[in-house]
C-alpha cells in the first residue's frame, strides 16, 4: 500500500514545479512594476523545493530497497512516448514551433538534455545500488558526517560565496538521495523545527527577491539576481525542502485512494508540461496576467500549476492503462530471462557486504 502522505507530497511538489515553469518560461515584459516582477519571482521559488522533494522521496524509499530493470525501462519508455507524441502533434498543428534544435532534442530526449531532470534521475537510479552499498556500510556517525560535509561543500559554500566548487546536478541528486534515506532512519528536526525551517526558508527567499529587485532599480545593484536564492542547493531553499519533506513524512495520513491514484501521474505531468515545444506554446498564453497586477499574477500562477497537474495526470493515467500496462506485460513475457538476470545482479549488489 502506498503512503498517501508521501504521494500527496509528490502532487504538491509537481504543482510547485509547474508554478516555477509559469514564472521562468512566461513572456514577461521588462521594466515593469517592482511588485509585479516580485510576484513573478515569488512563484519561481517552489520549483526547486519540488525537485529536492522528489529526490528525497526517491532516497526515502529506495535506500533500503533495490532497483528493478523494469523501473528504468518504464521511465525510458514514458519519456520517449511523450517526446515523440508532442513532437508529432506540433509538427502537424503548429510546425513553426518545431525548430531544428527542438527537433534534435525531441528525437533524443534522454541524452540531449530535453528533460534535464529525467537525465539526472535515470543516472541516479542506475547509481542507486552503489549508493545503497555506501549507505549500508557507513555507521550512524559516518552518515551524519557525510551529510554535514555534503551540506558545507554543496550548499553552504555556494550560498555564501556564489561559487559552486562542484556545480553538478547529479552530485546534488546523489546527496539528496542519501539524505532521504538518512531522514527515514533518523529524523532531523521536531515537527515544530520542520515548520520553522519551511517558513524561514520561504520568507527569507521572498524577502530577498523584493530587496534585491529594489536595490537593482535604486542603485544599479548587479552582484546577484533577485532569484539568487531559489536554486535547489542554496541554504534557504534546501532548508525549506527538508522542512516540507519531513512534515509530510511524519504525517500519519490514512490511505486515500484518489491521492495514491493521482500521484501516479506526477512524472507524466512533468514530461508533458515541460516539454520544450509544449512550453513554448503554453506559457505565452498566460502573459496577460501581468497587466492585472501582483495579486492576479500569483492567483493565475497557482491555478495554472493546479490545472497543469490535473490535465497532465489525467492524460498520463490514461497512458498507463492503455499503453504502459500492455507493453510492460508483453516485455515481461518476452524478455523474462534477461530481466530476471538483470534483477538478480542488482539484488546481488544490495546483498554485498
Amino acid at each position: 500500500m502506498r503512503n498517501s502522505n508521501i504521494e500527496l507530497l509528490r502532487i504538491v511538489s509537481m504543482v510547485l514545479i509547474a508554478m516555477f515553469h509559469f514564472s521562468v518560461h512566461g513572456t514577461w515584459p521588462e521594466g515593469g512594476p517592482l511588485a509585479s516582477d516580485t510576484a513573478v519571482e515569488m512563484l519561481s521559488f517552489g520549483g526547486k523545493i519540488g525537485v529536492n522533494c522528489f529526490v528525497l522521496i526517491t532516497g526515502y524509499f529506495m535506500v533500503h530497497s533495490r532497483l528493478k530493470v523494469q523501473s528504468l525501462l518504464r521511465v525510458v519508455l514514458q519519456t520517449w512516448f511523450y517526446s515523440f507524441a508532442i513532437l508529432a502533434i506540433f509538427a502537424i498543428a503548429q510546425p513553426d514551433l518545431v525548430t531544428p534544435d527542438r527537433l534534435r532534442k525531441a528525437v533524443t530526449p534522454i541524452t540531449s538534455g530535453e528533460y534535464w531532470f529525467i537525465t539526472c534521475y535515470l543516472a541516479l537510479m542506475v547509481a542507486s545500488p552503489f549508493l545503497n552499498v555506501l549507505y549500508r556500510h557507513l555507521s550512524d556517525s559516518g552518515r551524519r558526517n557525510l551529510m554535514v560535509i555534503g551540506f558545507v561543500v554543496l550548499s553552504a559554500i555556494p550560498t555564501i560565496t556564489t561559487y559552486n566548487p562542484i556545480g553538478s546536478d547529479l552530485v546534488w541528486f546523489f546527496y539528496l538521495y542519501l539524505m532521504g534515506g538518512w531522514l527515514r532512519d533518523r529524523p532531523l528536526w521536531t515537527r515544530r523545527g520542520n515548520a520553522c525551517a519551511l517558513a524561514a526558508g520561504v520568507l527569507f527567499v521572498w524577502a530577498s527577491m523584493a530587496a534585491i529587485g529594489w536595490a537593482q532599480r535604486a542603485f544599479g545593484f548587479d552582484y546577484v539576481l533577485p532569484d539568487y536564492f531559489i536554486w535547489q542547493y542554496m541554504v534557504p531553499t534546501f532548508a525549506a525542502s527538508l522542512g516540507l519533506f519531513s512534515l509530510f513524512a511524519e504525517w500519519k495520513m490514512p490511505p486515500i485512494r484518489w491521492v495514491n491514484t493521482a500521484a501516479k501521474g506526477a512524472l507524466g505531468v512533468y514530461l508533458i508540461h515541460d516539454n520544450p515545444i509544449m512550453r513554448a506554446w503554453l506559457w505565452p498564453h498566460l502573459a496577460w496576467a501581468y497587466a492585472l497586477g501582483p495579486a492576479a499574477i500569483l492567483a493565475v500562477g497557482v491555478l495554472s500549476g493546479v490545472a497543469a497537474y490535473a490535465m497532465g495526470a489525467t492524460i498520463d493515467l490514461a497512458r498507463i492503462r492503455l499503453l504502459e500496462r500492455p507493453v510492460m506485460g508483453w516485455v515481461s513475457e518476452k524478455l523474462t530471462q534477461p530481466l530476471e538476470k538483470g534483477n538478480r545482479w542488482l539484488a546481488d549488489l544490495k546483498s554485498s557486504r
